[in-house]
């Protein structure tokens, strides 16, 4: 019987075409690649790769054994992982990306280790996911909480509140807000009302409030803050790390609260699990926090 450590050699050198990419995913060096096609070759009694100098190729009788092979080793490995992963409840959450990367992933080692059977599979996206049609077990939605047809959790309400890189307020008193008209706003894409409705609520009139750079994202936003590019208006919950750290200041100036907000959502129809009810618990316990 051929070796199955051959065997599967031969099949990523059939899938990926080339000799350094299979030995790569195998784990072994070029060199030892050729000797297990080789060694394959003598127990077949058969030439499955010719060697001229450019690499393995298939031969016709290689390319026969391939097609004959398909996709065994694939649901082999299949088998494997989901072996490995027996015990292990998997929680699909789709959120959106600002709250992922500034706040929840922060976090999540704490969940994990709360419920360490319980696998997550987390998805960021800009729209609004059909939890009744689509693959996931819950949501974190932006907005005020008036969705039809699902369970929703309020986690917190949004609010507005200045921070920049300490370098633009030194030597000027941070306790005046008008130290923002010599400074450059940055805005996010899809937030550009925020400094207005900002600036609106603390009275001040930016002599330029189009001053700034736009960037894609609140992340990128909070990325250019900190390297002193100008001013952001952020929920302070997204910037916690850079104003511990000294790398944010926030002054104590006007903060604005927004009627919109961060809220846990599922399906009603679904059967509340075990993860899904603990993840709820666990968000709420901590938004708190």
């Amino acid at each position: 019987m051929a070796s199955l450590r051959a065997l599967h050699a031969f099949s990523l050198l059939a899938r990926h075409g080339r000799a350094s990419i299979a030995a790569e995913k195998l784990g072994v060096s070029p060199s030892a690649l050729s000797h297990l096609m080789r060694k394959l070759e003598s127990e077949l009694g058969a030439t499955l790769v010719n060697r001229d100098g450019r690499g393995l190729t298939l031969t016709d009788e290689g390319q026969r054994l391939a097609l004959s092979l398909g996709d065994a080793f694939d649901r082999i490995e299949e088998a494997v992982d989901s072996f490995k992963r027996r015990g292990r409840t998997e929680l699909r959450i789709s959120t959106v990306s600002t709250f992922a990367t500034r706040w929840l992933i922060p976090r999540l080692p704490d969940f994990q280790a709360e419920q360490p059977d319980v696998e997550l599979l987390l998805s960021t996206s800009t729209r609004m996911v059909d939890l009744d049609r689509e693959n996931y077990d819950c949501a974190i939605r932006l907005g005020t909480g008036n969705w039809p047809s699902v369970e929703s959790h309020l986690l917190w309400r949004e609010h507005l509140a200045v921070a920049m890189a300490p370098g633009l307020v030194s030597g000027k008193d941070p306790s005046d807000p008008a130290v923002l008209e010599s400074l450059p706003l940055l805005h996010s894409s899809a937030r550009r009302s925020d400094w207005t409705e900002w600036l609106e609520t603390a009275g001040i009139a930016h002599p330029d409030i189009n001053s700034g750079t736009v960037l894609q994202s609140r992340d990128l936003a909070i990325q250019a803050a900190i390297a002193g590019m100008g001013a952001i208006v952020i929920d302070r919950r997204f910037v916690s790390q850079e104003l511990d750290a000294g790398h944010l200041v926030s002054p104590d100036w006007t903060v604005r609260e927004l009627e919109t907000g961060y809220w846990f959502v599922r399906s009603p129809v679904r059967t509340l699990t075990r993860p899904v009810a603990a993840f709820r618990d666990w968000l709420q316990g901590s938004a708190s926090a």
